[in-house]
């Protein structure tokens, strides 16, 4: 029975599974902050919004773990996505911040982002080279 456990673990730790699921994880962060980049200025937020937001926010801190464990030493913001997501809990209360709480968020969700993407790029390195 071991057998089998070693294969799936082997699967779930293979170079293409953690690519795919940092390159998930990147995509659902950048949809995370699609929500807020533009501003909120006199827009009206909906109960709509708000749950899209909710949803997405909580699967985001749902595969947290996974993403931070496949990242591994490729990735060293772990922590701050956490802060991110809890100074964010909702829509209105990402309104409600002054400017400069606002503008610390935004250059924080991109410090990370960037990060996210130098953790793919490093293990994209790492896959084979075609020979020639």
């Amino acid at each position: 029975m071991a057998a089998p456990q070693k294969a799936s673990m082997k699967q779930l730790t293979s170079l293409d599974n953690r690519i795919s699921v940092l390159n998930q994880y990147k995509n659902l962060w950048q949809e995370y902050f699609r929500f807020f980049a533009d501003g909120f200025d006199d827009r009206k937020i909906t109960p709509q919004e708000e749950q899209a937001f909710f949803q997405v926010m909580n699967t985001l801190a749902t595969n947290h773990f996974r993403f931070v464990e496949l990242a591994g030493d490729v990735f060293k913001g772990g922590d701050q996505v956490q802060e991110i997501l809890t100074e964010t809990v909702s829509l209105a209360s990402i309104k409600q911040m002054s400017e400069a709480q606002f503008g610390k968020l935004c250059i924080d969700w991109h410090t990370v982002f960037i990060n996210m993407n130098k953790a793919l790029g490093k293990l994209n390195l790492q896959r084979p080279q075609p020979k020639k």
